[in-house]
């Protein structure tokens, strides 16, 4: 990549662990489409307010010519594994993937 990676930890402390595994999807990632040329991860922490959205949150922007930017906001369902966040990592990049791939299939 062009762009260092960037990741955010918002509603909860920086996890090390978290940031590894998030560096070994991006690599894998970058394996399946070698244009990215950046990559911004945020992970959001459940919010204990409410009794909605319990589980995290994960939203990745990829930078990818020829298209400016690919968004993947992946927002937890009721299912309880996205309580751990490395469930939620791994299911955002695998969303990614699947996104990378329709977007290769238009061109």
């Amino acid at each position: 990549m062009q762009i260092p990676l960037q990741v955010n930890f918002e509603g909860s402390d920086p996890s090390e662990p978290v940031r590894v595994a998030i560096e070994r999807e991006v690599e894998r990632l970058e394996k399946h489409n070698s244009q990215i040329i950046g990559c911004r991860v945020a992970v959001i922490a459940p919010s204990h307010k409410h009794r909605h959205g319990r589980g995290f949150r994960v939203h990745i922007s990829l930078t990818v010519p020829p298209h400016e930017n690919v968004i993947v906001n992946h927002a937890p369902s009721d299912d309880n594994r996205y309580e751990h966040v490395e469930v939620a990592v791994k299911d955002a990049f695998a969303s990614a993937r699947r996104q990378l791939d329709d977007l290769s299939q238009q061109n």
